[in-house]
């Protein structure tokens, strides 16, 4: 199955998964409201969907995984939330409607992301028996750090400082972004292992498809940004130039490919579809 097909599948789960525990939640209203407002804003769930189609290579049930897979979407928001907000990057909108800021107040809005930080960990802990508390450990621990101060949160520290430079290197923003993308997707593949119950070199091999996935996300974010006509002093074709973007874009999706390709040494296990999300890179910018 190519990841289209895939996504028309899973998505639909994900969303109702992510409406319903929601809905379903004892929160105070105006907060609850908030959070899943910032979290039904639309988007690819691309994050929670690469840890399902890791389950789906192992041939486990995606049905069960379902609100542990869908914890790393509550993260995600939690700092698109934040990342609005007048002390950050001070949008009005995303995807065309009202920022949470804009929606709820910043207090609220604040407050929203940091209830849904905590809840991504509370449902990665849920009270079941499809993973043991091994799994649930290693889970909790690997988002702590690919979300936290050595993860996403030193990403948006290191893009700040960017920000306010009169120049950014290209290892400055190659810096940024393994920490403020690439961590969450490579995350969302190790995820994808641990609940496999997969081996430390195996997780190994997907965190670093997942990190060279994230890092060719960017490039081509970028690249579509350019040809919009949006410029910015950080954007890997304003360093780089288009062609040699589109070069260094080629490469991350050489790295990922081969490290996909030791993932199947590894496991034997079928990966085309995990190799069809590469197939996101091969749309022509031109």
């Amino acid at each position: 199955m190519h990841w289209r097909e895939y996504s028309k599948i899973m998505v639909p789960q994900i969303e109702q998964t992510l409406a319903t525990e929601l809905a379903n939640s004892s929160f105070v209203p105006q907060l609850r409201d908030a959070m899943t407002y910032a979290v039904m804003a639309g988007g690819k769930r691309l994050r929670p969907m690469l840890t399902l189609a890791v389950l789906t290579t192992y041939q486990l049930p995606t049905d069960q995984y379902l609100k542990p897979a869908s914890a790393l979407e509550l993260i995600h928001t939690y700092s698109l939330i934040h990342d609005d907000l007048p002390a950050m990057d001070d949008d009005d909108l995303r995807r065309g409607k009202p920022t949470t800021h804009k929606a709820f107040g910043e207090d609220i809005a604040i407050l929203a992301g940091d209830g849904l930080q905590p809840l991504a960990f509370e449902w990665l802990t849920d009270d079941n028996d499809i993973m043991s508390a091994t799994q649930k450990v290693q889970l909790v621990t690997a988002l702590a750090k690919a979300s936290g101060a050595v993860g996403m949160v030193a990403g948006q520290v290191l893009d700040i400082a960017g920000m306010h430079s009169e120049s950014v290197t290209l290892n400055e923003t190659q810096t940024i972004h393994y920490h403020k993308t690439g961590a969450l997707i490579a995350y969302a593949l190790q995820a994808g292992a641990i609940m496999a119950g997969a081996t430390k070199v195996v997780q190994e091999s997907l965190y670093d498809f997942g990190m060279a996935y994230g890092l060719a996300f960017q490039i081509k974010d970028d690249l579509d940004d350019y040809v919009a006509g949006k410029v910015e002093a950080q954007a890997y074709p304003t360093i780089l130039g288009v062609t040699a973007t589109k070069d260094m874009l080629q490469k991350q999706v050489n790295i990922a490919q081969e490290s996909l390709d030791k993932f199947h040494e590894l496991t034997q296990l079928d990966t085309k579809l995990l190799a069809s999300f590469l197939d996101y890179f091969t749309d022509k910018t031109e």
